[in-house]
């Protein structure tokens, strides 16, 4: 594990409510298109969202701002492209809606979770990074942040920390750090990733998980340095930077996320396995695996339900009285796209 200062300083996040999921966007309620249509981030696109890019860069668009639809599992999702030279940061921000939050929590709920879902993307040799942070604004501080090198497919945490704290590294002074991880991500590969911060204790946490497979790619909690701040809840920001401290970018990468959400808690519960398993729409299928009918356990009305085969090809289904008839399927596993008012959520079964 490396360090890496970071010496920008870029807003993040959002509000809070009992303990429970406080602020969300999953992009099913936008439409496939441009986010916005202004680069400027004076006016507001869809979702409320602000979409700020430097006009004199490269891919300095809006419609470099897209809302996408991406497999049966993600449904809508945001891409942003990279610019293709050695500058032009491109960002979105919710614009202080939610600033006032923070201060009006629910009392113990001092643990802010930041969750959201990134595609590590194909192999390049872009130099852009896909980042994410929540900061205290007035004093300058990280608390909590990720970035993925989208070239090397390896990530950091960002944290105003002590490196004797994270990494044994005695020496240094306190402040905004940026810890690389050797290990890298799959490349083509959904990844969640959770990050929480003690407001109390300054304690931070790290988790990823590998979307497919469930498997834990980190979990670890640390000493961070920045108790009693106040996060400026003012802005969620996303960013495609290119990097310029190893090799001059000059090749343009699509970051994707989805599912941005925050989180206060009273304990630290970072992509617990509701989270993992349903994302958008909250529902369980039974029997599973089934011979004949799949029903369903929800307390929202299904809107519409789509069954895909493991090649990804739509088959054939039809929703009646909360279950669907599956007897003329193949023998096999399959994915159930099923959309409420709550979202869009997906999940797999085996016909037997």
């Amino acid at each position: 594990m490396k360090k890496i200062l970071f010496s920008c300083l870029l807003a993040s996040s959002s509000s809070l409510f009992f303990g429970q999921l406080v602020y969300q966007d999953n992009f099913e309620s936008s439409t496939v298109g441009n986010l916005g249509t202004d680069i400027t981030g004076t006016t507001p696109g869809q979702g409320g969202w602000y979409t700020t890019a430097a006009t004199t860069a490269s891919n300095s668009a809006a419609s470099n701002f897209q809302v996408q639809t991406n497999t049966a599992a993600h449904g809508n999702v945001l891409s942003i492209l990279g610019s293709a030279s050695a500058t032009g940061t491109k960002q979105i921000q919710q614009n202080n809606k939610l600033t006032s939050v923070w201060s009006t929590r629910t009392s113990g709920n001092d643990i802010l979770q930041y969750e959201f879902d990134i595609f590590s993307g194909a192999t390049s040799t872009s130099q852009n990074t896909g980042r994410v942070y929540l900061v205290d604004g007035v004093a300058n501080k990280f608390l909590i942040g990720f970035a993925l090198n989208m070239a090397t497919k390896q990530h950091t945490l960002i944290a105003y920390s002590d490196p004797a704290d994270i990494n044994g590294q005695t020496g240094q002074e306190v402040g905004n750090w940026g810890y690389t991880f050797n290990a890298a991500l799959q490349a083509n590969t959904w990844y969640k990733v959770g990050l929480a911060w003690d407001s109390a204790t300054g304690e931070i946490s790290y988790k990823i998980i590998n979307e497919a497979t469930g498997a834990i790619v980190i979990d670890e909690f640390y000493q961070g340095q920045a108790a009693g701040s106040n996060p400026d809840l003012g802005n969620i920001q996303v960013q495609a930077v290119p990097n310029t401290t190893v090799t001059a970018n000059s090749v343009a990468a699509n970051i994707i996320f989805d599912n941005i959400k925050l989180k206060a808690t009273n304990t630290v519960d970072l992509l617990a396995v509701n989270d993992v398993t349903s994302t958008k729409a909250t529902f369980s299928i039974y029997p599973n695996p089934t011979s004949d009918y799949l029903k369903f356990d929800t307390k929202a009305k299904i809107d519409a339900i789509q069954i895909y085969d493991i090649s990804g090809k739509s088959v054939k289904a039809t929703l009646t009285d909360n279950q669907v008839d599956v007897r003329n399927l193949q023998n096999g596993v399959y994915l159930i796209k099923v959309t409420t008012a709550e979202g869009t959520s997906s999940q797999k079964f085996i016909k037997k």
